[in-house]
């Protein structure tokens, strides 16, 4: 009797034991599936967002491609028409003896034209931009729109940026979209832009005083849209802080290195 007692503690024992081995099996089996799937969907994201990097980069060098294409035409063939326009106006002025004075504002008003030609299209070019840093480039283009009449743009930035030239050239872009959408939409008088720098990051406040605009009703539209795929690209934030008949202010933040020489929040101007 004692011997089959023992038997059957030994069998319950073994099986128990057999049992803890098996659960124990599958634990670890199930854990090792747990994680091999989390991985697979961290590597599945992590390739979907490095392949909708390359397609964003992607576009953003064929806009660049498409836009440096346009700045050559424009300097190439409509400069070269306004050139001869302002020649053959100039050989009829020597050939009149008292030339009216609407064909002197005609001359003048086409050279006028050539130069703002000539520095659109500088603007437009991708070699010439990555000759400069950002802060010159927009302080060019900033005078050659204030040199219009039709805006005022007031721009508050540090001396120098420490950026590599392809986020500087793609911020320029973001933020001369951003004038443009001004230009057309808000009808609005003076544009402020600030360069904001916090810790780790470069804050960009820009603002204007014009009629606003229906942030969730544009939301899709291509100026838009273009900014917020370089600003993607950018590993940045745009955030529409307020749109109405007072005005609009959008805040850009980039992640960057913080300049040398400087600690903590700050604003340089």
């Amino acid at each position: 009797m004692e011997e089959k007692d023992s038997y059957i503690v030994y069998t319950v024992i073994v099986a128990s034991c057999i049992f803890f081995i098996v659960a124990l099996f599958i634990f670890f089996y199930i854990r090792l599936f747990i994680e091999r799937k989390k991985r697979f969907a961290e590597e599945k994201i992590n390739m979907q967002q490095a392949f909708s990097q390359m397609l964003l980069q992607s576009q953003i060098e064929t806009q660049e491609e498409t836009i440096a294409q346009l700045g050559k035409e424009l300097h190439d063939n409509v400069g070269q028409l306004l050139s001869s326009t302002k020649m053959l106006l100039g050989i009829t002025e020597r050939a009149i003896d008292n030339p009216p004075e609407t064909l002197l504002t005609a001359e003048e008003t086409i050279s006028k034209a050539i130069n703002e030609l000539r520095n659109l299209s500088k603007s437009l070019s991708k070699e010439w931009l990555q000759q400069f840093d950002l802060i010159e480039n927009l302080q060019a283009e900033i005078i050659r729109l204030n040199s219009s009449k039709i805006i005022n743009i007031h721009f508050s930035h540090p001396e120098k940026l420490v950026i590599d030239k392809d986020r500087q050239m793609i911020l320029f872009r973001i933020l001369q979209e951003s004038i443009q959408n001004t230009l057309k939409h808000a009808d609005a008088k003076n544009i402020f832009i600030d360069f904001l720098f916090t810790k780790n990051s470069l804050q960009i406040v820009f603002k204007d005083d014009g009629k606003g605009f229906d942030t969730a009703a544009k939301a899709n539209g291509i100026g838009i849209m273009n900014i917020k795929h370089r600003i993607k690209l950018l590993n940045g934030s745009i955030e529409w802080l307020s749109s109405s008949t007072n005005g609009t202010i959008i805040n850009i933040g980039l992640p960057l290195n913080k300049p040398s020489n400087e600690e903590g929040n700050h604003r340089i101007s």
